[in-house]
């Protein structure tokens, strides 16, 4: 009776187990105010700049990076120039702080190395103006400040920044004052780089003009401005001395040299440096071209000159 008892009770106790397995789980009790837990989304990662000032080579960045053919600097577009513009007032000098950024006592720019005033008062030099225009509009200048070529303002190499200064146009006798707070031009025979305001004041705009360049001390009143002579407005040439086109003129000799190489380069004729003097005793380098035996060889070589961005006067010989 041992073994078919034991076989009888190992079977019903497997039944149980399989009856058990194939009933359904008991529900779980739902909570009504189930716990709700929201994944934020990914956040992107944020690059801030770096809150060091920058070295004088990123400031000039602009000038050592050559443009494209759609970057090539100009004039604004018509609709876009102020009304008034040639009408806009002059700044009112003040004294002002250095600007953080654009004064280190020395920088380098294409290989060159150009020393930063530490003042400049009685500052004074004769040289040729360029301008720039709708490239650099909006852009970060040297100071840290945004170029507008709608405000009167100015580049120069070696004045602190900032300072005021009044330009004079040598050819018509117009002046301005600009606020100077950028670097520029790093051209050797120019010696200062006027905003298309400034330029539209002083009627250069297109052009290269010879100006006087002369630093104002906030509070002290300027001197009248620098008398024309006759080499600086156009005058009949002769026939029986020959004729003869100025370039440029300058105070230093370096930057009449340097014209004198470019002119070389252009091919358009025999050039020379004269030596003078201005009614007030400054010495000054004038740069020619010529002489011309004839008036259509002359006419002919303004014209070259005008399309490489010179501004010829006639001189007598």
């Amino acid at each position: 009776m041992r073994g078919p008892l034991r076989l009888h009770l190992a079977a019903l106790l497997a039944a149980t187990l399989l009856a058990s397995c194939a009933s359904p789980a008991p529900p779980r009790p739902t909570n009504p105010n189930p716990r709700q837990v929201l994944i934020p989304p990914p956040q992107a990662s944020v690059i801030r700049p770096p809150s060091r000032q920058p070295t004088p080579e990123e400031q000039e960045e602009r000038f050592n990076t050559p443009a494209s053919p759609s970057e090539q600097d100009g004039p604004p577009d018509p609709q876009d120039i102020p009304p008034d513009l040639a009408d806009l007032p002059d700044p009112i000098p003040v004294a002002e702080p250095p600007s953080a950024s654009g004064n280190p006592r020395s920088y380098e720019v294409f290989g060159k190395q150009y020393h930063v005033m530490t003042a400049a008062s009685g500052f004074r030099e004769t040289g040729l103006a360029s301008w720039y225009g709708r490239k650099f509009h909006g852009r970060r200048t040297s100071s840290g400040e945004r170029y507008d070529m709608f405000e009167l303002t100015a580049a120069h190499k070696h004045l602190p920044l900032p300072t005021y200064v009044r330009v004079t146009n040598l050819g018509n006798g117009k002046t301005v004052i600009v606020r100077v707070n950028d670097r520029g031009p790093f051209h050797d025979s120019r010696i200062i780089d006027l905003s298309f305001a400034a330029a539209t004041r002083l009627g250069t705009v297109g052009k290269i003009a010879m100006v006087e360049v002369e630093a104002i001390t906030p509070g002290q009143a300027l001197p009248p401005p620098p008398m024309l002579r006759a080499e600086a407005t156009e005058v009949p040439a002769t026939t029986s001395t020959g004729r003869l086109l100025q370039v440029g003129a300058f105070s230093d000799p370096l930057n009449a040299s340097a014209l004198r190489e470019e002119l070389d380069q252009l091919r358009i004729g025999q050039t020379l440096v004269r030596v003078g003097m201005l009614d007030n005793g400054d010495t000054v380098h004038r740069v020619m071209l010529g002489p011309f035996d004839r008036r259509q060889h002359m006419d002919e070589a303004r014209i070259r000159l005008r399309l490489a961005g010179y501004e010829p006067v006639n001189i007598a010989r």
